[in-house]
């Protein structure tokens, strides 16, 4: 059943008599359209030659399909351009307007099983709370299984945004000790003095303003985790310390004499390429080999744009269950834009662009106004390569590359390129190749 709105100045009885068992609400106003079109989510619009309201209910509502019913309907080929689905003259045809509710009626079912294959796929495709069908993603998922039951210490590579500290929860959900604590520590926002206080903890009177006894992250951990976030910020002075309990599990308390062992896992994730920063001398070259006997590198959004349509679905699921405001997807255009922006703030970015474009919608899609004009307007940067080669160019190029691979053998070279000897001696003399 189609949920249909009317919009006529007479009771139009003979379009309401061709929709049966349809939901049909009229109205004669045409300020109340766009108000109703905002908050009803009809099927179809039938309107009695207001082509003006065209772009505004397609705006509205990009979903719903929209007729156009009068005595002339001059302009059909203009209509359509705007966003209608058909047009129709008076009298009726009723044939061609029956058809056209029924190509309606086969659209909102395309549609709503799209919706559920959505779902679907966003459950599917959902690893311990990442949402992800990409290729590389999915090696990653598989990588994290194999390792889950048995690693100690684990790396995480990738730019900002990308998710790294969600992959170290993947990681320990999958693990058997996924019910210990999970207890994360950025890096590059401790004070330097107060490092040694929040990893190992403190007793009583260690230092000025040591009131009570603390723990620090690797006690309270437990047989968890510790999360090092930021790994490539920890000052140099302290490094030291840290290496000593990833060799034997010991450390001290500040102003404890006494060891504790601790039997926690750890897994370090990082924006910086640590090679560079030991060569540098920023980073112990040590606490490096002993951080990476396992390393795990999360692409950047850029690199799997065909996850983003199930990334939008399942940070707008997360917006509607937060504000109850329902925005139920993504219009083409606005998908246009997203597929084309090269996202450096990575999935954290595309996440806070689709809560506040949610914000700012109105209607139930997110549309293109609704998002930053720095998206909106984004031009990719051109490809610095070569330009275009011509055929000959190609051809030159193949045979003097498979020349370099047979080592200068023109037999070899020849069989592999299906010619014969002579042939390949005519084209090498022919591209100067000698």
């Amino acid at each position: 059943m189609l949920k249909v709105l009317l919009y006529t100045e007479d009771a139009a009885p003979d379009i309401r008599e061709l929709l049966p068992g349809h939901s049909v609400e009229s109205t004669c106003k045409k300020g109340d359209v766009l108000l109703k079109v905002l908050s009803g989510s009809y099927h179809l619009v039938i309107l009695d030659e207001s082509v003006e309201l065209i772009p505004a209910i397609t705006a509205a509502d990009p979903r719903a399909e929209i007729f156009v019913v009068g005595e002339r309907c001059a302009d059909a080929i203009g209509n359509l351009k705007m966003g209608a689905t058909a047009c129709f003259i008076r009298p009726l045809d009723k044939e061609r307007f029956r058809a056209a509710v029924e190509s309606v009626i086969s659209q909102v079912n395309l549609m709503s099983e799209t919706d559920e294959l959505e779902r679907l796929l966003v459950e599917k495709y959902t690893y311990s709370g990442i949402v992800a069908r990409n290729p590389r993603m999915l090696e990653l998922f598989r990588f994290l299984r194999k390792i889950a039951p048995y690693y100690k210490t684990v790396s995480i590579t990738g730019e900002t945004g990308t998710g790294k500290e969600a992959v170290a929860k993947a990681l320990h959900s999958l693990s058997p000790l996924s019910g210990q604590p999970f207890i994360a520590c950025n890096c590059g926002g401790l004070v330097e003095s107060l490092i040694e206080s929040e990893f190992f903890g403190h007793v009583k009177g260690a230092f000025t303003g040591a009131n009570s006894d603390k723990n620090g992250i690797f006690e309270t951990a437990g047989e968890g985790v510790v999360f090092l976030d930021e790994i490539g910020d920890l000052p140099l002075s302290f490094q030291p310390h840290l290496l000593r309990v990833l060799q034997n599990g010991e450390f001290r308390k500040l102003g404890s004499p006494r060891p504790l062992k601790t039997s926690c896992r750890v897994i370090a994730a990082t924006n910086k390429d640590l090679r560079k920063e030991v060569a540098d001398g920023r980073f112990r070259e040590d606490l490096y080999f002993r951080l990476t006997p396992l390393s795990v590198h999360v692409p950047p959004l850029r690199e799997r744009k065909d996850d983003i349509s199930l990334l939008a679905r399942h940070i707008l699921d997360n917006f509607r269950k937060k504000t109850g405001k329902d925005v139920s997807g993504v219009s083409r255009p606005a998908q246009a834009a997203f597929m084309g922006y090269d996202w450096p703030g990575n999935i954290r970015e595309l996440e806070n662009v689709i809560e506040h474009a949610a914000i700012l919608a109105s209607e139930p899609f997110i549309n293109l106004e609704h998002l930053s004009a720095h998206i909106r307007e984004f031009t990719p940067r051109a490809n610095p390569g070569p330009a275009p080669k011509n055929l000959e160019d190609v051809v030159k190029g193949h045979i003097s590359a498979v020349l370099g691979e047979c080592g200068g053998n023109r037999t070899k070279a020849a069989k592999a390129l299906g010619i014969s000897r002579r042939a390949l001696l005519r084209k090498l003399e022919k591209y100067s190749l000698d």
